[in-house]
């Protein structure tokens, strides 16, 4: 997204935006990105003025906003009235964030990363799906099994959730190796669920494993950052959360802390699902925690 003056650069729009732009097609983008480089031109202007600015037809702009879903062009320009909003309140903060180089002092690399990993969790609540939130919810808490699967940056992410299932007495398990991981899917049923993190949603690895769950009738849940992706056309319910759009690979490290929150979600949904279980678990966790401190 090139920088503006009065470009968007947080808010419910530029989320579901960064989601979806990748698998977005030269028209959609077209418009997309003309909204979030200016904003003001579809807080003021007509549908159809926003399709002659992007050179494209009036329908075209409308099935884009569809695209990122929304259910038309009102939808979004309700969307980027309350963003232009709240970054007129945020004004300096925002730009206190921009640019981080060799001469940024270490306390202000700080500052600013821990500014964005605030506003990638925010953000993270306009692109999960309440709704399936609660499907996983409810087939997780009675699930007879839960595999978990993530690889590369997403194995940090994958090994908590893994940890903090079986610490709530779920049946829990969560191989590192990748041949391990796709043939314990392949020994799943619909009585398990297989939960796969991934930034992109598409490691190879890791959608090995999710078709190999979907084939054996398990459902199938992604953590993941992108709408349109492999593993968001295997899910049976996709979990998007992901940060906005930085330079040294800051989207994957912000996209990170939103997966996080999406099983911190994930966890007390289930515990309160199951409160006599989650509890008597959870008070067998805390014992171990004082027998292994000094």
């Amino acid at each position: 997204m090139a920088a503006g003056k009065s470009a968007l650069m947080s808010g419910e729009f530029v989320t579901r935006a960064q989601a979806a732009l990748p698998s977005l097609g030269v028209t959609d983008k077209r418009v997309i990105e003309l909204i979030l480089n200016e904003p003001e031109a579809v807080v003021h202007g007509s549908v159809t003025e926003v399709a002659q600015k992007a050179g494209v037809a009036q329908s075209s702009a409308v099935r884009a906003c569809q695209r990122i879903g929304y259910r038309g062009y009102q939808d979004v320009k309700l969307a980027i009235t309350r963003d232009l909003a709240q970054q007129e309140e945020q004004g300096q903060e925002l730009a206190h964030e921009e640019g981080i180089d060799s001469r940024t002092p270490a306390g202000d690399i700080l500052d600013r990363i821990l500014r964005r990993s605030a506003r990638a969790l925010v953000d993270a609540a306009q692109t999960v799906e309440p709704e399936l939130l609660s499907l996983t919810i409810d087939r997780m808490a009675v699930a007879a099994r839960v595999l978990v699967v993530g690889n590369g940056t997403s194995a940090a992410p994958a090994h908590d959730v893994a940890y903090r299932l079986s610490a709530l007495g779920l049946v829990t398990t969560y191989p590192t190796d990748v041949m391990a991981q796709h043939l314990a899917a392949r020994h799943l049923d619909d009585s398990c669920v297989c939960l796969v993190i991934s930034h992109t949603g598409a490691s190879r690895e890791s959608l090995l494993a999710a078709e190999a769950a979907r084939g054996a009738g398990a459902f199938v849940v992604a953590v993941t950052s992108f709408i349109n992706s492999p593993l968001t056309r295997v899910a049976d319910a996709a979990l998007i959360a992901g940060g906005p759009e930085y330079g040294f690979r800051l989207e994957a490290m912000a996209s990170r802390l939103a997966h996080l929150g999406i099983i911190d979600a994930l966890f007390v949904g289930i515990a309160v699902r199951r409160p006599e279980a989650s509890a008597k678990a959870l008070d067998v966790m805390a014992d171990i925690t004082i027998e292994h401190s000094l």
